[in-house]
Protein backbone atom coordinates (compact mmCIF):
# COMPACT_ATOMS: atom_id res chain seq x y z
CA UNK A 1 0.00 0.00 0.00
CA UNK A 2 2.73 2.27 0.65
CA UNK A 3 4.38 1.93 -2.84
CA UNK A 4 1.25 2.83 -4.33
CA UNK A 5 0.73 5.72 -2.72
CA UNK A 6 4.25 7.25 -2.94
CA UNK A 7 3.23 6.43 -6.92
CA UNK A 8 0.33 8.04 -6.91
CA UNK A 9 1.65 11.19 -5.05
CA UNK A 10 4.46 11.46 -7.58
CA UNK A 11 2.25 10.81 -10.71
CA UNK A 12 0.26 13.82 -9.19
CA UNK A 13 3.42 15.55 -9.29
CA UNK A 14 4.76 15.43 -12.61
CA UNK A 15 0.83 15.62 -13.80
CA UNK A 16 0.75 19.11 -11.69
CA UNK A 17 4.24 19.77 -13.56
CA UNK A 18 3.54 19.06 -16.83
CA UNK A 19 -0.14 21.40 -16.69
CA UNK A 20 2.13 23.92 -14.97
CA UNK A 21 4.72 23.62 -18.13
CA UNK A 22 1.21 23.56 -20.07
CA UNK A 23 0.50 27.21 -19.07
CA UNK A 24 3.65 28.79 -19.30
CA UNK A 25 3.87 27.71 -22.80
CA UNK A 26 0.82 28.90 -23.60
CA UNK A 27 1.64 32.14 -22.21
CA UNK A 28 4.51 32.11 -24.11
CA UNK A 29 3.17 31.33 -27.73
CA UNK A 30 0.32 34.48 -26.82
CA UNK A 31 3.65 36.55 -25.72
CA UNK A 32 5.59 35.35 -28.56
CA UNK A 33 2.79 35.83 -31.37
CA UNK A 34 2.10 39.63 -30.09
CA UNK A 35 5.54 40.81 -30.62
CA UNK A 36 6.84 38.12 -33.57
CA UNK A 37 5.78 40.31 -36.17
CA UNK A 38 5.62 43.32 -34.52
CA UNK A 39 8.86 43.27 -34.23
CA UNK A 40 10.17 42.29 -37.51
CA UNK A 41 7.88 45.31 -38.81
CA UNK A 42 9.93 47.66 -37.14
CA UNK A 43 13.14 46.23 -38.54
CA UNK A 44 11.36 47.26 -41.98
CA UNK A 45 10.45 50.52 -40.85
CA UNK A 46 14.04 51.25 -39.35
CA UNK A 47 15.81 49.90 -42.50
CA UNK A 48 13.20 52.43 -44.83
CA UNK A 49 14.15 55.28 -42.68
CA UNK A 50 18.24 54.28 -43.22
CA UNK A 51 17.66 53.44 -47.12
CA UNK A 52 15.97 57.21 -47.19
CA UNK A 53 18.91 58.97 -45.32
CA UNK A 54 21.18 56.88 -47.48
CA UNK A 55 19.55 58.13 -50.39
CA UNK A 56 19.49 61.78 -49.62
CA UNK A 57 22.89 61.74 -48.90
CA UNK A 58 23.53 59.84 -52.08
CA UNK A 59 21.85 62.58 -54.23
CA UNK A 60 23.36 65.12 -52.30
CA UNK A 61 26.94 63.67 -52.77
CA UNK A 62 26.17 63.19 -56.77
CA UNK A 63 24.75 66.85 -56.81
CA UNK A 64 27.77 67.87 -55.19
CA UNK A 65 30.17 65.75 -58.10
CA UNK A 66 28.40 67.54 -60.92
CA UNK A 67 28.47 71.16 -59.83
CA UNK A 68 31.98 70.22 -58.81
CA UNK A 69 32.51 68.46 -62.75
CA UNK A 70 31.14 71.49 -63.81
CA UNK A 71 33.56 73.56 -61.98
CA UNK A 72 36.54 71.50 -62.91
CA UNK A 73 35.72 72.66 -66.87
CA UNK A 74 35.51 75.59 -66.42
CA UNK A 75 38.79 76.25 -64.31
CA UNK A 76 40.99 73.26 -65.03
CA UNK A 77 42.69 73.87 -62.34
CA UNK A 78 44.54 70.83 -59.86
CA UNK A 79 42.28 72.01 -56.80
CA UNK A 80 39.24 71.87 -58.66
CA UNK A 81 40.08 68.29 -60.54
CA UNK A 82 41.15 66.89 -56.33
CA UNK A 83 37.46 68.33 -55.34
CA UNK A 84 36.11 66.34 -58.43
CA UNK A 85 37.44 63.43 -57.26
CA UNK A 86 36.66 63.45 -53.95
CA UNK A 87 32.89 64.41 -54.63
CA UNK A 88 33.08 61.02 -57.07
CA UNK A 89 34.70 58.67 -54.34
CA UNK A 90 32.30 60.19 -52.13
CA UNK A 91 29.49 59.40 -54.44
CA UNK A 92 30.93 55.66 -54.93
CA UNK A 93 31.17 55.30 -50.92
CA UNK A 94 27.19 56.43 -50.66
CA UNK A 95 26.23 54.10 -53.89
CA UNK A 96 27.98 51.01 -51.86
CA UNK A 97 26.07 52.01 -48.17
CA UNK A 98 22.83 52.69 -50.61
CA UNK A 99 23.36 49.14 -51.94
CA UNK A 100 23.42 47.43 -48.64
CA UNK A 101 20.59 49.46 -46.96
CA UNK A 102 18.46 47.85 -49.94
CA UNK A 103 20.02 44.24 -48.78
CA UNK A 104 18.81 44.99 -45.20
CA UNK A 105 15.28 45.85 -46.17
CA UNK A 106 14.94 43.32 -48.74
CA UNK A 107 16.27 40.84 -45.58
CA UNK A 108 14.04 42.44 -43.45
CA UNK A 109 11.30 42.31 -45.92
CA UNK A 110 11.98 38.52 -46.32
CA UNK A 111 11.71 37.75 -42.47
CA UNK A 112 8.23 39.67 -42.29
CA UNK A 113 6.92 37.72 -44.75
CA UNK A 114 8.97 34.29 -43.57
CA UNK A 115 7.06 35.77 -39.83
CA UNK A 116 3.37 35.52 -41.42
CA UNK A 117 3.02 32.20 -41.86
CA UNK A 118 4.31 31.53 -38.36
CA UNK A 119 2.37 34.22 -37.03
CA UNK A 120 -0.98 32.70 -38.14
CA UNK A 121 0.45 29.15 -36.69
CA UNK A 122 0.82 30.52 -33.42
CA UNK A 123 -2.84 32.61 -33.94
CA UNK A 124 -4.22 28.88 -34.60
CA UNK A 125 -2.78 27.79 -31.55
CA UNK A 126 -3.53 29.97 -28.98
CA UNK A 127 -6.97 29.69 -30.14
CA UNK A 128 -7.24 25.84 -29.99
CA UNK A 129 -5.35 26.17 -26.47
CA UNK A 130 -7.96 28.65 -25.48
CA UNK A 131 -10.93 25.95 -27.08
CA UNK A 132 -9.35 23.21 -24.92
CA UNK A 133 -8.87 25.39 -21.78
CA UNK A 134 -13.11 26.38 -22.04
CA UNK A 135 -14.14 22.52 -23.20
CA UNK A 136 -11.68 21.62 -20.25
CA UNK A 137 -13.50 23.89 -17.54
CA UNK A 138 -17.01 22.41 -19.26
CA UNK A 139 -16.17 19.17 -18.56
CA UNK A 140 -14.32 19.59 -15.20
CA UNK A 141 -18.04 21.15 -14.08
CA UNK A 142 -19.78 19.08 -15.43
CA UNK A 143 -18.53 16.06 -13.74
CA UNK A 144 -18.91 17.74 -10.36
CA UNK A 145 -22.74 18.74 -10.90
CA UNK A 146 -22.69 14.82 -11.95
CA UNK A 147 -21.00 13.60 -9.01
CA UNK A 148 -23.28 16.13 -6.57
CA UNK A 149 -26.23 14.79 -8.66
CA UNK A 150 -24.78 10.99 -7.48
CA UNK A 151 -24.34 11.98 -4.09
CA UNK A 152 -27.75 13.69 -3.66
CA UNK A 153 -29.60 10.41 -5.10
CA UNK A 154 -27.26 7.94 -2.87
CA UNK A 155 -28.08 10.05 0.50
CA UNK A 156 -31.93 10.25 -0.35
CA UNK A 157 -32.17 6.52 -1.49
CA UNK A 158 -30.58 6.24 1.97
CA UNK A 159 -33.07 8.24 3.65
CA UNK A 160 -35.99 6.35 1.98
CA UNK A 161 -34.41 2.76 3.55
CA UNK A 162 -33.09 4.00 6.99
Amino acid sequence: MATTNKSQSKSRHIIHDLEADFHSLQNKIGKARDSYVAGHQKEIMTAKKQLKVVQNKLAKARASAAKAAAQAKKSSSKTASDQLKKARAASLLLGKSLSEAKQIMVTAEDKLHSAKPFDRKLAARAKVLAQFEKDWDKKIKADAAARAARAKKAAASRKKRG
